[in-house]
């Protein structure tokens, strides 16, 4: 019996010893689907994002029997370029995108890396040193054609910029922790992707009540360059997210997101099932920008 024991006691204490990894929270859901960018027009547009939710709020209140609160209103007007390295794109062959948003004269840059593996994504350090960082595991939610239903998560740090971009110490300076995984040279160049830059206009300011949580619609239109006239967007997306700091999501909150996507899903006068992604779009902008 004695011996017993002290092998039971040996034994758990082996057990004690190994270190338990918990769930990455996942502290953000965003539902994206991509549109037909041909229905919206800049001179236009207010009128296109009224008309989309015209058609958007019965279906989803429809869906989940709760309602859909809020009139579409322009949220934000900036400039949105991605940083990478010419010919061979380092970052993106990483499963990472670098990326500045301008807005009101202030520069803001996120760090993101994605993964269908939560874990994998959260194992990426993104930590920054930058004072006012923003970090979040986040349930990127998709659909195409033959998918209705796609999940990858994206592990993202965003932080106030004053930097010249064009270096990858650019990037280090921000983002130590990715410095140490990866070693990349500080003096590698960094250019901006496709030469390319994008102004992205959001729409916001109308709410799904959930239960639990509202989860906010974005309608966002990427232009090519600076928009006038009847010049359509190159890229329209629609959108909506809660966030859980705890991560804390009840039965009913994902069932009914869930309902209301199938609802937005619906909408086949302007959803574009297999529409080119935001990020694709501006890789794909220039396609030798990535070729040697």
């Amino acid at each position: 019996m004695k011996v017993f024991f002290a092998a039971a006691l040996g034994m758990l204490g082996v057990l004690t010893a190994i270190p338990v990894q918990a769930n990455p929270d996942v502290i953000s859901r965003e539902y994206k689907l991509m549109l037909d960018a041909s229905r919206f027009q800049y001179q236009n547009e207010q009128r296109d994002v009224l008309d989309l939710m015209q058609t958007a709020r019965p279906a989803i209140e429809e869906a989940i029997d709760r309602d859909v609160i809020g009139t579409a209103t322009l949220d934000h007007d900036r400039q949105v370029r991605f940083f990478d390295t010419a010919d061979s794109c380092a970052l993106d062959q990483l499963g990472y995108s670098f990326r500045e948003r301008i807005e009101d004269g202030d520069s803001e840059v996120t760090l993101k890396f994605r993964s269908p593996d939560r874990y994998i994504a959260d194992f990426e350090d993104l930590s920054s040193s930058t004072h006012g960082a923003q970090s979040k595991l986040e349930a990127d939610v998709g659909a195409t054609g033959d998918i209705p239903f796609k999940v990858v998560y994206s592990h993202s740090t965003k932080a106030p910029n004053t930097r010249k971009l064009n270096r990858m110490d650019d990037i280090h300076a921000h983002f130590p922790g990715f410095e140490d995984d990866y070693g990349l040279d500080d003096d590698l160049a960094l250019s901006v992707v496709g030469a390319l830059t994008v102004t992205e206009r959001v729409y916001r300011n109308v709410d799904i009540d959930l239960g639990q949580h509202d989860a906010e619609i974005s309608i966002t239109l990427w232009y090519a360059g600076a928009p006038s006239g009847d010049q359509a967007p190159a890229v329209a997306e629609i959108s909506f997210k809660y966030e859980d700091p705890s991560a804390d999501y009840t039965r009913k909150v994902v069932n009914r997101a869930r309902q209301a996507f199938d609802a937005l899903r619906g909408l086949s006068d302007w959803v574009k099932p297999d529409g080119q992604t935001k990020t694709r779009f501006v890789y794909q902008y220039d396609r030798t920008f990535c070729q040697p």
